[in-house]
């Protein structure tokens, strides 16, 4: 079931960046149609079901999104990720503040481990870590008997080549990557005039000795096929070394007619992912080129 959710401007609520900055985003305008905030979503998902705690009392207790982050404080304080100093008058107007908040750190911390010992004790630890190369979840009496006890701890693996390279048949190097115009598949930022006049289509691009070889000018349409599938972009000539091909992940289908070519670059990416974090390979694959017409 697929439920209609609002986005960032049309909730109140906290998120914290990859820097550990928790900012505070008020509602700006309603959300369109029926769509309503997960908090909503959630909390009605809660009473439909009746979820209900240990002692028969309701599962969540809280109705406002301030009220959740002051339950998610009474959960953070004391870990890592400590909240507890944090509240929505102290996030309000201001440009963020850094976990962990706590009375050590009431204004956050700016810098972590400043006395270089690190959460690694292991009556500290939830979990003990994992094997680079095969995924396997390290287990707590292994961890135990090589107890860091506040050490940093460095992991190394075997550098592993990539699981295609390119061959007669796939010769060319293919990789994905960002433009600054967009984000991710353009669903908000393809609906943004300038942005996406800025930056309207995707492309293949070539270095000048690839184009000439394969009798490929700019603005031509150019089909890049993988052993998975295939995608038709025009060609962007130049920047870019011998061997190698680039697509901007960007663009789908979402705002293309059903009969438009395909253009996703993940129709030729690898269908696997990294054994500890499950982050797909979605940047690399052996492909052949050719000019479908100028």
């Amino acid at each position: 079931m697929v439920l209609p959710a609002a986005i960032w401007g049309e909730k109140t609520g906290t998120f914290t960046n990859t820097d550990r900055t928790v900012h505070l985003s008020y509602q700006a305008i309603e959300p369109p149609g029926q769509a309503r905030s997960d908090f909503d979503i959630l909390l009605d998902y809660a009473h439909r079901m009746d979820f209900r705690d240990k002692d028969g009392q309701p599962l969540i207790k809280w109705r406002t999104p301030e009220e959740a982050f002051e339950a998610w404080k009474v959960c953070s304080k004391g870990r890592p990720c400590d909240y507890s100093g944090m509240s929505y008058a102290k996030l309000t107007g201001g440009s963020g503040i850094q976990w962990p908040c706590n009375e050590q750190h009431p204004d956050g911390a700016a810098h972590l481990y400043t006395d270089h010992v690190f959460n690694t004790h292991f009556d500290y630890c939830e979990t003990y870590g994992y094997d680079l190369e095969t995924g396997a979840e390290k287990q707590p009496e292994e961890y135990q008997a090589n107890d860091p006890n506040g050490r940093a701890v460095l992991l190394a693996a075997d550098y592993e080549p990539p699981h295609e390279a390119p061959d007669e048949a796939y010769p060319l190097w293919f990789t994905t990557g960002r433009l600054v115009y967009h984000f991710h598949t353009r669903t908000k930022t393809g609906r943004a005039h300038a942005l996406n006049h800025a930056a309207p289509e995707g492309f293949v691009q070539l270095s000048e000795e690839d184009a000439a070889r394969y009798g490929i000018a700019t603005g031509d349409l150019v089909e890049v096929t993988s052993r998975r599938g295939h995608a038709t972009e025009p060609a962007r000539v130049g920047g870019i070394e011998p061997g190698l091909v680039f697509m901007p992940f960007h663009y789908g289908y979402w705002d293309e007619a059903k009969d438009a070519r395909p253009r996703a670059a993940n129709e030729l990416t690898i269908t696997e992912w990294d054994a500890v974090r499950k982050q797909p390979h979605f940047k690399y694959a052996a492909v052949r080129i050719r000019k479908v017409h100028a």
